[in-house]
């Protein structure tokens, strides 16, 4: 596959979940060479929008409803067997990459932000990142991707309800001072609850804490 000749990445995505894609549109358009033409909320969107081929790469969830990603994927490749497509689902489903397999320019992965963008800054615009060892790796889990989810369902399950407020205050938007205000605890005290909790679940910053509450539901919890 040829690289772009330009630093410039043209994507459309389509994903059901609001709130993952939210997140994913946010991570990508962190990069000002990146632009986003198809906003869609699933499959069928997705085919009624792209008139001419603008894109140069397709983020599809595989799992939507009315139109699934996997339909929308073949829809796409009937006219275009060119433009790459990122493809991916919460685990590695056998079946449904069996079936991409025998798609042309498909890169299947987890449902997660930073592997869809280092696919796409290694892969899509450049040639660093090592998908084929990725692929391996990703086929090999359930192993991988199991012990990923014990990982986060341990940490989950050891988060109190003061570190889920937290979380999805950050996610709101609102600040550490702020924070601290609804809670009656000073700034200081804030800063060190959520070093301790992104320490806690392996995480580096704040932004990837908000992250890590959208991409494991938090963002709804009841708590």
């Amino acid at each position: 596959m040829s690289k772009l000749l330009s630093n410039t990445v043209r994507f459309s995505i389509a994903d059901s979940d609001f709130y993952f894609k939210k997140i994913m549109i946010k991570t990508l358009l962190e990069n000002p060479f990146n632009m986003l033409l198809n906003d869609c909320n699933n499959g069928h969107e997705l085919i009624n929008r792209i008139y001419r081929r603008q894109e140069d790469v397709f983020i599809i969830e595989l799992f939507m409803p009315v139109l699934s990603g996997i339909e929308a994927i073949k829809y796409i490749r009937k006219s275009n067997t060119e433009t790459p497509i990122i493809t991916y689902s919460g685990t590695y489903q056998e079946d449904m990459a069996e079936i991409l397999s025998k798609i042309p320019n498909i890169y299947y992965c987890q449902k997660q932000s930073s592997v869809i963008k280092d696919i796409i800054k290694g892969k899509i615009a450049s040639d660093s990142f090592d998908y084929a060892t990725y692929s391996k790796n990703w086929e090999q889990q359930p192993l991988a991707v199991q012990d990923y989810m014990d990982r986060q369902k341990k940490s989950q399950e050891e988060l109190s309800s003061t570190e889920i407020q937290l979380m999805k205050f950050c996610y709101e938007g609102f600040s550490n001072k702020e924070i601290g205000e609804k809670l009656n605890l000073s700034t200081r005290t804030i800063d060190t609850y959520i070093n301790r909790l992104t320490e806690k679940l392996g995480l580096k910053t704040k932004l990837h804490l908000i992250r890590f509450c959208v991409e494991n539901g938090y963002y709804n919890s009841s708590m």
